[in-house]
C-alpha cells in the first residue's frame, strides 16, 4: 500500500495503522534519511513527484494508495496539494488500485488565507473523480483538537461547516478512517467530511460507508457538494490534466459550454 506524504503528521499515523491492520506499506518519500528516521523499517519509495520514472517504480504492483500529502512551508498547493494528484495518475499508466485521497473540510467554499490551497486541493479531487478510479476522498477536520472522549466520529457530506468552526478530528482517528476505507468496498466513490465527536469508536465501518450518498459515476463533484465553480472556468493546469486523462464522463460536456 503507497503512502502519499508518509513522513507527514497524518502519513505516520497510517503507516501506523496499516501496520497495525495487517497491511505492508510502502512510503514514498523524497528524503531516504528522514523517511527512515521518521518511519523505522518500513518498505521505501524515493522519489520526487516530478520523476515519471521514480514514480512509476513507486506504485508498481500496488494493491491501493493513501494520499495524505500537503504543501509545507515554501512549497505552493498547485504543486503539492494539487500536483500530486496527476502524478500518481500518469505514473499509473491504467492500473487501477484503490485510491483514499485527504483533502480537507471547506474545499468548496473557503475564503481568505485558505482559499488558494482549498482550492488547489478540490481540483484534485475532481481530476481524481474524472479518472474513474475506485477512489474514496476524506475531508478532516482541524487536527487533534478534540476533547477527551471524543471517539466517536461524524461522516458528514455536502461540506457545510465553516474552516473557522475549528470542528476536530484526531490524526489518528483519520489514519483509522482511511484503513477501514481501504477495507471496505462500501466505501468506493465516497467523498464525506470527517469529525471528531462524543462517545465511543465507530465499530459498524461497512454500514457507515453505505449510508452514505455516493457520487455519481463521470462526475467531477461529490454526491451533495455545490457545483460551482462550473469546470470550463477551471485553470487551464486541471483542464489539460483532464483531457489527458482519456477516461469518458459526464464531466466533458462541461469543458464545451
Amino acid at each position: 500500500m503507497l503512502v502519499v506524504g508518509s513522513t507527514g503528521s497524518v502519513g505516520r499515523e497510517t503507516v501506523r495503522a496499516l501496520t497495525a491492520a495487517g497491511i505492508r506499506p510502502r512510503a514514498l518519500t523524497r528524503s531516504r534519511e528522514r523517511a527512515r528516521r521518521t518511519l523505522g523499517d518500513v518498505d521505501l519509495a524515493v522519489a520526487p513527484l516530478r520523476d515519471a520514472a521514480g514514480m512509476a517504480d513507486a506504485v508498481a504492483g500496488v494493491d491501493g494508495i493513501v494520499m495524505v500529502h500537503g504543501a509545507t512551508g515554501d512549497a505552493r498547493p498547485e504543486d503539492v496539494d494539487y500536483g500530486a494528484v496527476p502524478a500518481v495518475l500518469r505514473a499509473l499508466a491504467g492500473a487501477s488500485p484503490r485510491i483514499v485521497l485527504m483533502t480537507s473540510m471547506a474545499v468548496t467554499h473557503a475564503t481568505g488565507s485558505w482559499r488558494e490551497a482549498m482550492h488547489w486541493k478540490r481540483r484534485g479531487e475532481r481530476l481524481l473523480r474524472a479518472s474513474g478510479l475506485p477512489a474514496t476522498i476524506v475531508r478532516p477536520g482541524w487536527f487533534d483538537l478534540q476533547p477527551d472522549g471524543w471517539e466517536a466520529l461524524a461522516l458528514e457530506q455536502g461540506d457545510a461547516t465553516p474552516v473557522d468552526s475549528r470542528r476536530p478530528v484526531g490524526r489518528a482517528q483519520i489514519a483509522e478512517t482511511i484503513v477501514q476505507s481501504l477495507l471496505c468496498d462500501e466505501a468506493v466513490g465516497c467523498t464525506f467530511e470527517l469529525f471528531a465527536a462524543p462517545g465511543a469508536a465507530a465499530q459498524d465501518w461497512p454500514s457507515r460507508f453505505a449510508a452514505l450518498a455516493h457520487d455519481r459515476p463521470g462526475e467531477v463533484d461529490g454526491a451533495l457538494d455545490p457545483r460551482e465553480p462550473p469546470l470550463h472556468e477551471e485553470p487551464d493546469r486541471l483542464l489539460d490534466d483532464l483531457r489527458a486523462l482519456g477516461a469518458p464522463g459526464a464531466w466533458q460536456a462541461q469543458l464545451r459550454r
